[in-house]
């Protein structure tokens, strides 16, 4: 198939201080991926499907009617399969069971049956979701194939036993396949469910009402159906003496890479599946050494995927600036760039806050959480700006995030500022001034 991609690195400037000092340079790099042809994987214009679902089924899942929240979202998937596509459902507590297998998915009397009965299943009340884990990568491994979508998607409200089991097999088969977890109510470990889609390049999504359980399958299916890209990575080659300080997500979603580990200047992104129009993006804060005027490639890039039914391809682009003893040309920015840096600091911010009032210091959290809603202000986020505004009114009230509706307000902020904001074009006209 003619795969539809774009691969840019854009820098914070085209021009560059040259001084007897360091220098903070910020780049973009964004690969977003066009509308699959009609040729594509399976000829249909889509991936088929090989999912395994994981729905907790321990005692607090009866609670608020979650558990038949669950089983109306499985319908509906199982309503809406393609032929092709493989799904199975896996129920687990003390211990997991497969209630559905991959080919019974498009038998909806069967589905039904095992959905109606999943509450008779001898499987305990505790939560143990590696076990549900497990059985979900075995049955995603029985039909296991580079020309479908290989996910596990894991829905629980609770805490787990064996948290680190379950980081590690999403580790683990990260290769194989992509991790999503949705998280319901307020009892579950949501730093947990993060790092898991994090690590295998699934979604996290916080689910506050059970009744929005179904429209976050349906959100999660239309997102698998997009996917036309598979599997990229960029990889950086940094010239002879710059740094990478920081290393973030910065879109579909905003999150920390951790520390780069840089190998003989390379240092490797992985960034997953790439639904079409949806932009997949690093955002780098890089150290550069003084140097004298003039241009300076600070480094090459490279974004390797996989087109259904053709293989890897790669393609290449490279950041050069102008080092300049010109304060005016240095003083210019790159809106697009600046825009999703304020969306990461805003999100440093929040989580800062959160460290601070765990720790009991309440003063300094809201002051962090005052700087955060300035910032959604000026970017004219409205939705962010009312979470964190919420966020902030429950912490004066309640001194703490021990409360139900603390927890749940902090959840919210969360999955808001997390998300990445499409950006305003007047927004973008502001941040493209000079200093």
């Amino acid at each position: 198939m003619a795969e539809s991609l774009t691969f840019q690195a854009l820098a914070s400037s085209d021009h560059v201080l040259s001084s007897a000092e360091n220098y903070i340079l910020y780049i973009l790099l964004e690969a977003i991926a066009g509308a699959a042809g009609a040729d594509a994987g399976n000829g249909k214009g889509r991936l088929p499907l090989n999912l395994s679902v994981v729905v907790d089924r321990s005692g607090s899942m009866y609670d608020e009617r979650r558990l038949e929240f669950v089983v109306e979202a499985v319908k509906f998937l199982a309503d809406n399969v393609a032929p092709e596509d493989k799904v199975s459902v896996i129920a687990f507590a003390d211990r997991a069971k497969l209630i559905i297998e991959p080919e019974q998915i498009h038998d909806r009397s069967a589905v039904r049956r095992a959905l109606d009965d999943i509450d008779l299943l001898e499987i305990g009340g505790g939560t143990q979701m590696a076990l549900g884990m497990q059985a979900a990568i075995e049955q995603v491994n029985r039909n296991h194939s580079p020309q479908r979508l290989n996910r596990v998607l894991v829905l629980t409200d609770g805490q787990t036993y064996q948290e680190s089991a379950c980081l590690d097999l999403a580790t683990q088969y990260r290769e194989a396949m992509s991790f999503s977890t949705m998280g319901v109510g307020v009892e579950f470990n949501e730093k947990l469910l993060m790092r898991i889609a994090q690590e295998s390049n699934g979604k996290y999504h916080f689910i506050g009402e059970p009744s929005e359980i179904p429209s976050i399958f349906e959100d999660e299916l239309q997102g698998l159906r997009a996917v036309t890209i598979r599997n990229g990575r960029m990889e950086v080659t940094l010239s002879q003496g710059v740094q990478v300080r920081e290393a973030f997500r910065a879109s579909p979603e905003i999150y920390a890479l951790g520390t780069p580990l840089v190998d003989e200047r390379k240092v490797t992104f992985q960034i997953g599946d790439l639904e079409a129009g949806v932009p997949g993006s690093v955002l780098l804060t890089l150290v550069l050494p003084p140097r004298k005027p003039g241009p300076v490639r600070i480094s090459r890039n490279v974004l390797y995927y996989e087109v259904p039914g053709v293989g890897e391809r790669s393609t290449t682009c490279d950041v050069t600036v102008e080092y300049t003893l010109d304060r005016t040309l240095t003083s210019k920015r790159n809106g697009r760039v600046m825009n999703l840096v304020d969306q990461v600091s805003i999100a440093k911010l929040q989580a800062k806050a959160e460290e601070e009032l765990k720790a009991g210091n309440v003063d300094r959290a809201t002051r962090l959480l005052s700087n955060a809603i300035q910032g959604t202000e000026r970017l004219g986020n409205v939705k962010a700006t009312q979470a964190l505004s919420g966020l902030m009114d429950q912490i004066k009230q309640t001194q703490t995030l021990q409360t139900k509706a603390a927890k749940t307000t902090l959840l919210q902020a969360q999955a808001v500022v997390r998300k990445t904001q499409m950006l305003d074009p007047e927004a973008l006209k502001e941040l493209q001034k000079p200093d």
